[in-house]
């Protein structure tokens, strides 16, 4: 409750403060074929010669504080456009700047080149960037392999069989972090097993990774982090983008997109992505299947309207089509579902999301906007464990309404609105039907005040949720300019989700664990608090350097405790009983010592520990220690990029197998291992070539199922993964660009 009300006091402080600085405000453009300006969201605009600066919004909407008299020039940037000089010669004039394209010459130096990976020193939220570039220096085929070159996120095997893949953030499992597409909520309930594989790599255009509770605008659930993808856009994608991918497993992936203009006010993107593997692979010969098998078909269709820069409207659908069958090598899931001859898994999934984003500028002269988001998904599975099915299906349709503004002068801004959430969610697991239909209507308003030194974002959000009652989420954020090259940000805040147990844990289907549920659930609930600093310098045009350094700690006030502590053979789910907390703490140097050479050096502790039968234990399969080197070269004009990735991952406390007959307990802990990623990539005027390989040191988990020669005994278990699954995998890949 005092943290409730100091958060509110906060919120109405900040409402009397005022600033007496000069500020410029104004819009940016690019131009298209036929001269019709279209604004341009996220264009950095920064003092000359400082990091002090802001990003333009969705409507291509800027306002800069001037930081001291002796500013009057500012510069305008965005990824493939020459970048602007402005000079300042009337304070109160609203600005219109058109943005050109870079002339793509060998012999004019690119001045559009994006930065792999960067930590913005802009925004009051502790945020982390990886571009298109950054996710093509790894051979990566899906959002589940974006991560690798950062400490940031933990990627890992949900089981040995089924091939799901999970994250984690700040030592937290990845259902804590909210995932979004184009900053709407996308990765929920049955999407949380293999969602990660359900967004392309080739189809997104850039990843931002903020720790923390975001803004309450984008609802309660998130706790740990966010995390927002950006995909190709209608009005400025490729004319014609086409992808090849194979690796030595045999593994197959096409990807193709194809942006183009109906009319002057309406564009338009097609995305096709098909991926297959038939061949079964056993490198460990434990008679099981290292990857599954199957293929999977996405299509996406997007639109783009804007009617004089007054309407403007994202909308679209998507499909996804998936089918995996993971397992013993013979294991057919034609004739042996069912029976015990043979194990193996088989999941079928389908998906259908329909979305819809319109903004409309009211009222120009203060920047107010009226916006409408709506999204809807359909998403069924049928799948088999062994002998356990577990069939589900998830309605859900998310509506939010919002009005922004600014207050009389432009650092003070105001927005508020309303939403809707409704979950239909249907489950049946062996013999049991599990039925939920939650609806969460909800009302925010969210309040920020900026100035040359400092800006604070308060927020404040109600609820009412048909299961749980209503509750208040507050959350805060505060950046802090020490200097022009120094920021330091702080943030506190409150996040609550419901458990979907099943597909979050879908690994443990893949064992002989017993499931106890033993009481109702409810809501898990959790503070989170952080403090960020960040130090650039420039030692001039070419050499640079950023430092970042951050801890957060997030305090459960209930939690569903997954406890697979208590014994080897089963696992009890239960509220929380006790303290759940996690510190975690991470420090990343990135620099560019010489032209075209850059180095990320990372290191991340976590600290999770959770009550578990009554004991206050360190969390199971959380390595406490993560450590990064990253090397990127590329030659003049990046026609050759060579990229080498190394991580260190620390040892991990191991569930307690102790009740096991011998040959089936496990040590303690998991040994600490290194793993090599490395990439070249060679670039023509139309086409690039990569080869890669991932895990270059062979690395592998030694015997990751448990009890692998008697899958339907009472101490088969797959679910225990610290490691990887498969070992070193060389990649092929093409690409076909034309703009």
């Amino acid at each position: 409750m005092n943290k409730t009300v100091f958060l509110l006091l906060t919120l109405f402080t900040a409402l009397n403060l005022s600033a007496q600085d000069k500020s410029i405000a104004g819009y940016i453009y690019n131009l298209d074929k036929k001269s019709v300006k279209t604004p341009m969201a996220f264009a950095n605009v920064v003092w000359m010669g400082t990091q002090t600066g802001t990003v333009s919004d969705e409507n291509g909407f800027f306002e800069l504080n001037n930081p001291g008299n002796k500013h009057s020039r500012f510069v305008v940037s965005f990824v493939g456009y020459r970048t602007d000089t402005i000079i300042v010669t009337n304070w109160d004039k609203e600005l219109e700047i058109v943005l050109k394209p870079v002339i793509e010459l060998e012999e004019v130096k690119i001045e559009g080149k994006q930065v792999a990976r960067s930590i913005s020193s802009i925004t009051p939220v502790n945020t982390e960037h990886i571009s298109s570039d950054g996710l093509q220096r790894l051979a990566c085929c899906s959002l589940a392999e974006s991560f690798e070159t950062t400490a940031t996120i933990d990627v890992g095997y949900a089981d040995a069989v089924s091939g799901a893949k999970k994250i984690k953030m700040l030592g937290l499992a990845g259902v804590y972090s909210q995932i979004l597409t184009e900053l709407v909520p996308s990765t929920r309930i049955l999407s949380a097993t293999f969602g990660l594989n359900y967004i392309p790599g080739p189809w997104i255009s850039g990843i931002s990774i903020s720790k923390g509770t975001s803004s309450i605008l984008d609802g309660y659930e998130s706790i740990t982090g966010q995390i927002n993808i950006d995909l190709k856009q209608p009005e400025n994608s490729e004319k014609l983008y086409a992808e090849l991918f194979v690796n030595e497993h045999h593994r197959v992936e096409v990807n193709a997109s194809s942006a183009f203009k109906l009319n002057d006010n309406l564009s338009t993107i097609v995305l096709v992505h098909a991926s297959a593997l038939k061949n079964k692979v056993d490198n460990n010969g434990d008679g099981f299947l290292d990857l599954p098998v199957g293929n999977l078909f996405i299509g996406s269709n997007r639109y783009y309207f804007n009617k004089n820069n007054k309407i403007r409207s994202r909308f679209g659908f998507e499909i996804m089509q998936e089918d995996r069958v993971g397992g013993q090598l013979d294991f057919n899931p034609k004739t042996d579902i069912g029976i015990a001859d043979y194990y193996g898994i088989s999941v079928k999934s389908s998906r259908f999301t329909i979305f819809e984003k319109a903004g409309f500028l009211l009222d120009p002269e203060n920047n107010g906007s009226f916006a409408i988001n709506a999204n809807f998904i359909f998403h069924k599975t049928n799948s088999t464990f062994g002998l356990r099915d577990y069939d589900a299906t998830q309605k859900s349709l998310n509506v939010k309404i919002r009005y922004k503004t600014e207050l009389g002068r432009k650092n003070h801004k105001l927005m508020g609105g309303i939403d809707f959430l409704n979950d239909n969610f249907n489950q049946h697991i062996i013999d049991t039907i599990i039925d939920r239909n939650e609806s969460v209507p909800g009302i925010f308003g969210e309040y920020t005040f900026s100035s040359k030194k400092i800006t604070i974002i308060s927020g404040l959000r109600f609820d009412y949720n048909n299961l749980f009652g209503s509750f208040f989420t507050p959350r805060l954020h505060v950046k802090y300019s020490i200097s022009e090259n120094a920021t330091i940000r702080a943030s506190a805040g409150k996040g609550y989700r419901t458990a979907n147990v099943f597909p979050e844990n879908i690994g443990l289907l893949a064992s002989s664990r017993t499931f106890y549920f033993l009481e109702e659930f409810q809501m898990e609930k959790a503070w989170n608090y952080g403090i960020n600093f960040t130090r650039k310098w420039f030692i001039d045009e070419i050499r640079k350097i950023t430092f970042n350094i951050d801890f957060y700690r997030t305090d459960f006030q209930n939690q569903i405790v997954v406890d697979i502590n208590r014994s080897a053979g089963a696992v009890y789910f239960y509220n929380l009983d006790g303290e759940s907390f996690s510190n975690s703490f991470q420090t990343d140097l990135i620099l560019t010592p010489a032209n075209r050479f850059e180095i990320t050096l990372a290191y991340r502790y976590n600290n999770v520990m959770v009550t578990m039968n009554q004991e206050l234990i360190n969390k199971p399969l959380v390595n406490p220690h993560k450590g990064l080197v990253t090397l990127h070269y590329s030659t003049k004009f990046e026609k050759w990029n060579f990229t080498v990735t190394t991580q260190f991952n620390g040892k991990s406390r191991l569930p307690y197998t102790k009740d096991n007959p011998e040959e089936y307990q496990l040590e303690e802990s998991s040994p600490a291992f290194v793993i090599l990623h490395a990439q070249i990539l060679r670039k023509f005027s139309k086409w690039e070539i990569y080869l890669g390989a991932e895990n270059l040191t062979n690395y592998k988990q030694e015997n990751p199922i448990l009890a692998a020669d008697d899958p339907f005994g009472d101490y088969f278990d797959s679910s225990i993964v610290w490691g990887p699954v498969v070992g070193r995998s060389i990649n092929f890949g093409l690409r076909l660009k034309i703009k």
